[in-house]
C-alpha cells in the first residue's frame, strides 16, 4: 500500500506555467474539438475563480494559532534560536531563544468569497441522425428499489446492528413492477455526437474518456451490470458503452460545466433516450462526471410542482480535509441537479454544512507558508505564497482517472511542477553510491519481494460483461438486439447440466500481482500480473548479476514456509527470512545491507510503519489501481485544491474551529435525526451526518458516538493501522546541493556500523534517509527530509534541536563541513496532532479483506468517508477525494431513492412514442444545404477519388519484434523454470515477463537486427507520411478549386448562404480538451 499522503499522499515533469493568477482559464492550451450541442444547453467557458495562492489571510494572534493548528508544526526562526517544543522536551537545550508559539499566520478559510460571472459561448452546429439500432423490450424491472436495511434497535445507550450492513445502492436492488416516470426529451437524436470529424476519432476519444475516468470502455462497472441485467441483452451492451462513452466524452471536453441531462441523451438514438438518461443519473450520482469545482445547472421547475412547505433538512459534513470537502462539494451540486425532486415533495433542496475543528482547511493536506521571503522573488512565484507540505505532496500521475487531474487541471488551473525519479545515493560516509552495485542489489530486493507476494491475498475479480471492442473502436452500434435480457441468458444458462450458477458466469480468474520494480518517488511498489517466484533463488541469482558463495548448490532455493506459518507473521518478519536466506547464498556485505534496508525504509515510508506491523497477505491491498503519467507537486501548495474546493464555484457554508466532542445519530424506524455537539458546548442539528474524521482520532475513542457505533464498526477501526510519516523541511539562503534532481537517498548504519543482521537497521534505516529538493514548488532554497519506520514515531519524541543539528551532519557528510544551519525550518509531529493522530492508515497484521469497504459502510443517517474508508486508494489524496464522493452518492440515495429504470427501458420499435421522438425538428433550410453539400462533395469525389487516407502508424519497436520472434522460445524457458507440481502451459503474461527478461539480457549483437529492423520500418512509415502529406495537400488544392466552379455554376439555392455561414462561424471556434493533453519533458 502506498500514499501520496506522505509523499505528498502520492505524484511527472516540467513546470505548467501561468494558470492561476486571478482566474482559472485553460485558454493558454492547445485547441481541440468541440462538443457540438445545439438542442441542448450551451457549454459554457471555464469559470472564473479566484487565485487559490492569494487569498486574504486571517490575523488571529499567535496564541490562537497555537491552540488550533496542528502542535506538531515548529517554526525556526531565522537567528536560529529554538525553545525547547512541548510535544519533544530534551535535556540537550538550544543555546539560543525562539518564539516557541509564534505561528506563521494562516488563511482564514471560512470568509466568503464570491466569484465572477463566467462569460458563456455557444458552439451549435448542424448535425445528422445516425442509424436508428433494433432493441429488444424488457419484461422485467421498471423500477429500482432500495433493499430493506438491516433492522436495529435505537434505543439511547444500546449498541447497534450486530452485522455491517449491505450498503444500499441502485445496483444491489430487486427489480418492481411499478412503471418508472420517463422524461420528456424534446431533442434531436444523437444530437451531441460531432459530424465534422470521423467515427473512428469519435470512438478514439469516447475510449479515451472512458480510460480517463476509471472505466473500461469495452466493459460494464459491475454497478452497471446490476443495474441493466433484468433490461438488456448482451447484444445490446454495445451499443449501451457507446453511449455511456460518449457521455464521459463530453465532460472530459469541457470539465467546468456540467452536462446536462439533455446533452446526454444526444449521444443515442431515440429508442435508447431512457437509457441514456438512466446512464447519466448513473455517472452523476457516482461522481463519474459533474464534480469538483463545477458549474451544474438546475432542472427546470415545474410551475404546477408541489408547493414548498417541509422544512429544509441539512447534511452536516464533519472534517473540512480533502474527503469532507470533496463530499461537500459533490452533495452541493447533486442537490441542485436534482432539485426538482426535492421540490416535487414540498421541500426545499437540503442544506449543507462542513464543521472542521482547525482554523484552516485541507486536513492532512497542509501547506505551511514560510516566514522566510526570498532576496530576488522568482517570477513564477508573483503573488503566490512560499510554503512546503506537511502532509500530502506528490501527485501521482493524471493519467487512467485520477479525479485530482479534473480539479487542478481542468477546473482549478493550478500550476504545478513535475518530478524526475533520477537519484544520487550516498552512503553513510558521505560518498555516492557505485550506481551499478545499488541496480543489483534493488534487483535482489524486489525478487524478495516477488517471493514474498505469493503469500499475498488475491482478490476476487467482479464479472466482466464485455461489449464488441471491434464495433466500439468503429463508433458502431451493435447491430441487433438479441432475444434474452442478460440476467435471463445467465438463468437458462445456469439450468444446464454441470453448468456454474449465475454468481459464477463471466467471471475472470483470480490474477498474481508480483512486484516488478519500486518508486523512489513515492516508495510505491510497482506490480504486473505473473507468477511469483517461478525461478529457483541461486539461478536467479546469478541472473541478476550475483556470483554464488562457494558453499551454494546450483539448485537452492529461498523457502518462507516457516516464517509464514510462524505465529504473528508479518510483511516484516518473512521478508527479513528471505533476505537472510539470500545472504547465505551470495554473500551480501554491510553496505548490501544498508541498501537494501534503504529500500525497506521506502517501502516504510509508502506505509506510514514499519514492515513488522503490515499483514502478509493484505499489504498491498490496492496494487493494480494506479495511476499512470509523470509524478507532480503542486507550485504554492497542494493545499490550495482544499481552498478551491470551498469556494468554487460559490463559497461552502463552513465553521471552522468547532472541534467534535459528540455525535448523536439515527437508527431504525422513525424521522431521522442527528446532532454534533462542539467542545464549547454548541449544537449543530442534521439530518444526516457524513464522518470524515481520520482514524487515528477515531482509534482514540475522544469522541462520543450515541448510540455507541456498533461491533462491526469498532472491530475494523481497531483492525486497521494508522501510521506516522514525519518531515524535517529545511530553508537555506542558497542551493548547495544538485540542484536539477529533484530527490537523494543517503544510506544509514545499522546500531552496528558493520552488522549484516536485519534486526540492527530498523531503529535508523527510515531517519533523514530521502530527501526532497522542493525549491521550484515552494520558491525558496528548500530541502524536506523524510522520517519513516520507527524514525517517524520517534521523531514525535526528538528535540528539535538534536533533529535539526542530525539533519545538518547528514548534509555535511555527503556536500562537505560548508554546508550552514537552515535560516528556517519546520519539523512535523503528526501523531501528536489532536486532529490527526497520526498519517494515513495501513493494512496492520489481523486485517481482513473487506475492512475498508467496511469502514465506508453507513451506519443508520451516520456516513463515512476518507482515505481509511477506500480499498482501492487507501491512503492517497485521491482515495480521500474519491471517498467523498461515495459517501454523497450513498446521502443522495437515501434522500430520494435509487435510480429508476423505466419498463422497457429500450423501446419496441413501433412505441408511439418512439415515433414522437423520432418526428424530425431539423431547420428546413439546414436540411437542403446539408444536400447541397452532399452533391458538391460527390462531384469532387467523382473527379478526385476519396482524399488520401494517412498511412497507418507501425509498431517499429525492437523489443515487440525481438518478442514475437521468440515467443516460443520464451514460453519454454518458463515451463522449464516452473516448481515441482506447477506443470501446465505458461500463460501469456509469464512468457512476457520471460522475454522482457531475454531483452534486458540480450547482448547488444543479439539486439541488432531486432533494432535494424525497426529503423527500417520507420523510415518506411516516415516516408509514406510525407508522401501522403504532398497527395493530401495537391488534392486539398484540387478540391478547393473543383468547389468554386460548381459553386459558380450550381449556386446554393436563395437564403443557404446565409445558413451555411452561420454554420461555419460556429464551428470555427474550438476549445481545449486539457486531458489530450501529455506532460512534456520540458516546461508545462
Amino acid at each position: 500500500m502506498g500514499t501520496d499522503f506522505g509523499r505528498g499522499f502520492r505524484t511527472g515533469i516540467g513546470d505548467r506555467k501561468g494558470a492561476l493568477g486571478d482566474k482559472c482559464v485553460l485558454d493558454s492550451q492547445p485547441a481541440s474539438d468541440t462538443v457540438v450541442v445545439p438542442s441542448a444547453q450551451t457549454r459554457m467557458s471555464p469559470p472564473t475563480t479566484p487565485d487559490m495562492a492569494s487569498l486574504p489571510q486571517s490575523r488571529q494572534t499567535s496564541t490562537e494559532h497555537a491552540s488550533e493548528v496542528a502542535p506538531e508544526i515548529v517554526v525556526w526562526t531565522g537567528d536560529m534560536e529554538v525553545e525547547s517544543d512541548s510535544a519533544a522536551e530534551s535535556d540537550d537545550q538550544s543555546s539560543v531563544v525562539g518564539d516557541a508559539e509564534e505561528e506563521t499566520p494562516q488563511v482564514d478559510d471560512s470568509a466568503l468569497l464570491h466569484t465572477i460571472d463566467a462569460t458563456v459561448e455557444s458552439f451549435p452546429s448542424s448535425l445528422a441522425d445516425l442509424s436508428d439500432l433494433s432493441s429488444i423490450p424488457s419484461t422485467d424491472s421498471s423500477k429500482a428499489t432500495t433493499p430493506t436495511p438491516v433492522e436495529a434497535e435505537s434505543l439511547q445507550d444500546q449498541i447497534v446492528d450486530e452485522q455491517p450492513p449491505t450498503r444500499p445502492s441502485s445496483h444491489q436492488q430487486s427489480p418492481s413492477h411499478n412503471e418508472a416516470e420517463r422524461y420528456n426529451f424534446n431533442i434531436r437524436p444523437k444530437s451531441s455526437i460531432p459530424t465534422d470529424i470521423s467515427s473512428s476519432r469519435y470512438a478514439s476519444e469516447c475510449i479515451a474518456a472512458a480510460e480517463s475516468s476509471r472505466l473500461n470502455p469495452y466493459a460494464l462497472h459491475p454497478e452497471e451490470y446490476l443495474l441493466l441485467r433484468h433490461h438488456i441483452s448482451y447484444a445490446q451492451v454495445t451499443t449501451y458503452l457507446n453511449i455511456r462513452n460518449g457521455i464521459l466524452r463530453l465532460w472530459m471536453k469541457h470539465p467546468w460545466i456540467g452536462v446536462t441531462r439533455l446533452e446526454a441523451v444526444g449521444c443515442a438514438n431515440a429508442r435508447w433516450f431512457d437509457a441514456a438518461s438512466v446512464c447519466y443519473d448513473w455517472l452523476v450520482r457516482r461522481g463519474y462526471i459533474n464534480y469538483g469545482c463545477v458549474q451544474v445547472s438546475e432542472p427546470a421547475v415545474d410551475e404546477n410542482g408541489a408547493p414548498v412547505v417541509r422544512r429544509q433538512k441539512t447534511i452536516a459534513i464533519i472534517g473540512a480535509g480533502i474527503s469532507g470537502l470533496g463530499c461537500a462539494r459533490q452533495l452541493e451540486g447533486l442537490f441542485t441537479q436534482y432539485a426538482d425532486r426535492f421540490r416535487e415533495r414540498g421541500e426545499p433542496p437540503p442544506r449543507v454544512v462542513v464543521l472542521e475543528g482547525r482554523s484552516r482547511v485541507g486536513g492532512r493536506v497542509y501547506s505551511r507558508e514560510f516566514k522566510t521571503k526570498p532576496k530576488e522573488p522568482m517570477s513564477d512565484f508573483k503573488n503566490k505564497r512560499h510554503t512546503a507540505e506537511m502532509g500530502g505532496m506528490i501527485i501521482t500521475g493524471f493519467e487512467r482517472g485520477n479525479p485530482i487531474n479534473i480539479l487542478l487541471r481542468g477546473q482549478l488551473s493550478l500550476p504545478y511542477h513535475a518530478l524526475t525519479a533520477d537519484t544520487t545515493i550516498y552512503d553513510s560516509n558521505g560518498k555516492p553510491v557505485d550506481p551499478v552495485r545499488d541496480q543489483l542489489v534493488e534487483k535482489l530486493y524486489n525478487d524478495c519481494l516477488d517471493r514474498v507476494s505469493e503469500y499475498k491475498h488475491k482478490n476476487q475479480p467482479a464479472k466482466l460483461i464485455e461489449g464488441r471492442r471491434d464495433l466500439i473502436e468503429e463508433g458502431r452500434d451493435s447491430p441487433g438486439d438479441g432475444s434474452k435480457t442478460m440476467i435471463q441468458a445467465e438463468e437458462a444458462a445456469a439450468a444446464q447440466p454441470d453448468a456454474p450458477p449465475v454468481a459464477q458466469q463471466n467471471v475472470p480468474a483470480k490474477v498474481n500481482m508480483i512486484p516488478v520494480s519500486s518508486d523512489k518517488l513515492t516508495g510505491r511498489v510497482h506490480t504486473e500480473p505473473g507468477t511469483p517466484a517461478t525461478i529457483k533463488a541461486s539461478e536467479k541469482a546469478k541472473l541478476m548479476g550475483w556470483t554464488l558463495r562457494d558453499h551454494s548448490a546450483e539448485g537452492d532455493n529461498i523457502d518462507l514456509t516457516q516464517a509464514v506459518n510462524e505465529e504473528g507473521a508479518t510483511l516484516g518478519s518473512v521478508l527479513d527470512s528471505a533476505i537472510s536466506q539470500y545472504k547465505q547464498m551470495v554473500g551480501l556485505n554491510a553496505q548490501d545491507h544498508r541498501l537494501i534496508n534503504w529500500h525497506i525504509a521506502n517501502l516504510e515510508y509508502s506505509n506510514a510503519t514499519g514492515l513488522h506491523n503490515l499483514s502478509l497477505p493484505l499489504w498491498d491491498i490496492d496494487a493494480g489501481n494506479e495511476w499512470e503519467g509523470s509524478h507532480t507537486m503542486v507550485v504554492g501548495g497542494y493545499q490550495s485544491v482544499a481552498r478551491g474546493l470551498v469556494h468554487c464555484p460559490t463559497s461552502l457554508d463552513l465553521k471552522s474551529k468547532f472541534p467534535v466532542k459528540s455525535i448523536s445519530y439515527h437508527v431504525g424506524e422513525g424521522m431521522p435525526s442527528a446532532a454534533i455537539e462542539c467542545e464549547d458546548g454548541s449544537v449543530v442539528d442534521a439530518d444526516a451526518v457524513v464522518c470524515t474524521i481520520p482514524l487515528g482520532v477515531l482509534k482514540q475513542n475522544n469522541i462520543a458516538f450515541n448510540p455507541p457505533l456498533p461491533p462491526w464498526k469498532t472491530d475494523v477501526v481497531k483492525r486497521l493501522g494508522f501510521g506516522i510519516l514525519n518531515k524535517v523541511v529545511l530553508v537555506y539562503d542558497k542551493v548547495f546541493w544538485e540542484n536539477d534532481r529533484h530527490i537523494f537517498g543517503v544510506l544509514r548504519d545499522s546500531t552496528n556500523r558493520h552488522s549484516t543482521s536485519q534486526k540492527d537497521y530498523a531503529t535508523n534505516r527510515g531517519r533523514f534517509f530521502q530527501w526532497f529538493n522542493v525549491s521550484n514548488t515552494t520558491g525558496l532554497p528548500c530541502l524536506i527530509a523524510l522520517m519513516a519506520g520507527e524514525a517517524g514515531f520517534d521523531t514525535e519524541h526528538s528535540s528539535n534541536d538534536s533533529l535539526i543539528a542530525e539533519a545538518t551532519e547528514v548534509l555535511r557528510r555527503v556536500f562537505g563541513s560548508d554546508v550552514p544551519y537552515p535560516v528556517e525550518a519546520m519539523v512535523t509531529r503528526w501523531g501528536s496532532d489532536r486532529f490527526a493522530r497520526g498519517s494515513y492508515s495501513s493494512a496492520a497484521p489481523g486485517m481482513q479483506p473487506e475492512d475498508y469497504d467496511v469502514m465506508a459502510r453507513p451506519v443508520g443517517n451516520l456516513f463515512f468517508a476518507g482515505e481509511h474508508t477506500i480499498g482501492t486508494h487507501p491512503a492517497t489524496v485521491h482515495g480521500a477525494y474519491l471517498s467523498g464522493l461515495r459517501a454523497a452518492s450513498e446521502v443522495l440515495e437515501t434522500l430520494i431513492g435509487p435510480i429508476e429504470v423505466p419498463t422497457p427501458l429500450i423501446l419496441p420499435r413501433d412505441s408511439v412514442l418512439l415515433r414522437k421522438r423520432k418526428e424530425p425538428t431539423k431547420d428546413p433550410r439546414r436540411a437542403k444545404l446539408e444536400a447541397y453539400e452532399q452533391e458538391l462533395l460527390s462531384h469532387i469525389h467523382s473527379k478526385l477519388g476519396e482524399r488520401p487516407v494517412r498511412p497507418n502508424k507501425v509498431a517499429a519497436n525492437a523489443y515487440i519484434l525481438y518478442s514475437k520472434a521468440l515467443f516460443d522460445v520464451a514460453r519454454k524457458k518458463c515451463e522449464e523454470n516452473r516448481k515441482p507440481g506447477k506443470a501446465g502451459r505458461a500463460v501469456p503474461n509469464e512468457v512476457r515477463i520471460m522475454t522482457s527478461k531475454m531483452w534486458k539480457e540480450a547482448t547488444p549483437e543479439e539486439r541488432k537486427p531486432y533494432e535494424d529492423q525497426a529503423m527500417e520500418q520507420r523510415r518506411g512509415h516516415a516516408d509514406a507520411v510525407q508522401a501522403w502529406s504532398r497527395d493530401v495537400e495537391k488534392w486539398d488544392l484540387e478540391a478547393a478549386s473543383l468547389r468554386a466552379e460548381y459553386q459558380r455554376d450550381h449556386p446554393p439555392a436563395p437564403g443557404l448562404g446565409e445558413v451555411a455561414r452561420e454554420s461555419s462561424h460556429k464551428h470555427r471556434r474550438a476549445r481545449v480538451s486539457y486531458a489530450e493533453d501529455r506532460d512534456s519533458e520540458g516546461e508545462m
